[in-house]
């Protein structure tokens, strides 16, 4: 698979729906470290965080803390000490899901949720993976890892896939996303596959399963439900981008000038647009 000829693109923005702006804008800002750009929006380096505000009325919806459901599973934020920045979220009353643990990969870990039940992960490391189909991605990653005095930095999003070879086509055919390497789960009984995607700074970590997915519970049209609701990212060619994503598996269901909003083929919205 060859990406020689598609134009740069990069993961730009996650979006969250949150109950309260204000909290939300707080836990991100003042708890996690990330800098405020303006009103709902947050940098963490590589990507942005945009929250925007649903209500008080505002329900997670039928997302559920399983990775067997389709669409958006978490984001992830590289640290220098994972196991001192869960004491800092603990002490702050944040729920912790899982306390740091080493993992398959080479890396520590540990899961949290946001104030509206967000899943969120800190890692530890670069990652030991078991097949590498880009050792230079792969290097770049174990040389840029943050110090201790820096801020939790925006690594991944995580997204759980029905067919692989579908996303792969779409993301890395479509969008110019690039192969880094792929981690399997040996003792899983469901067939668990790690597959790590480089887009711009940030990754793209796909899982899947040789078991059945569930459906991505995020309705493709807007709804009052918090939680993570679209990715988009940056493109130079915006036209030519759209063009070959559509041609690669994604459903336009939009199209203005400077962005595009398509359903990759698991149903999670993306939206193209032009840098800035």
């Amino acid at each position: 698979m060859t990406t020689e000829t598609i134009p740069s693109t990069r993961l730009h923005t996650v979006r969250l729906g949150v109950r309260d702006l204000d909290r939300s804008t707080r836990f991100y800002r003042d708890l996690l470290g990330f800098t405020e750009v303006r009103d709902g929006l947050l940098s963490a380096g590589p990507a942005l965080v945009e929250l925007t505000e649903i209500g008080p009325d505002g329900t997670i919806g039928d997302w559920v803390n399983d990775d067997l459901q389709g669409g958006v599973r978490h984001v992830g934020l590289k640290v220098s000490d994972v196991d001192d920045r869960i004491r800092r979220l603990e002490a702050a009353g944040v729920t912790v899901l899982s306390p740091p643990a080493d993992v398959l990969g080479d890396v520590r870990i540990a899961f949290f949720l946001d104030p509206d039940g967000a899943r969120l992960e800190y890692i530890q490391g670069a990652l030991n993976y078991q097949v590498v189909h880009s050792p230079e991605h792969a290097d770049a990653e174990a040389a840029d890892l943050p110090g201790p005095r820096d801020a939790p930095r925006f690594d991944h999003v995580a997204v759980t896939v029905d067919d692989l070879t579908a996303t792969l086509r779409f993301y890395c055919e479509g969008l110019g996303f690039e192969l880094i390497g792929q981690i399997r789960h040996h003792d899983d009984p469901r067939g668990f596959l790690m597959t790590y995607l480089r887009a711009g700074a940030a990754v793209l970590e796909v899982f899947s399963f040789d078991v059945p997915t569930g459906g991505n519970p995020t309705p493709a049209a807007e709804a009052p439900l918090v939680g993570f609701r679209s990715v988009s990212v940056a493109a130079e060619d915006l036209r030519t981008a759209v063009v070959r994503a559509v041609a690669a598996g994604g459903r336009l269901l939009a199209e203005r000038d400077s962005s595009a909003t398509l359903l990759d083929p698991d149903g999670v919205l993306v939206t193209i647009r032009s840098p800035r």
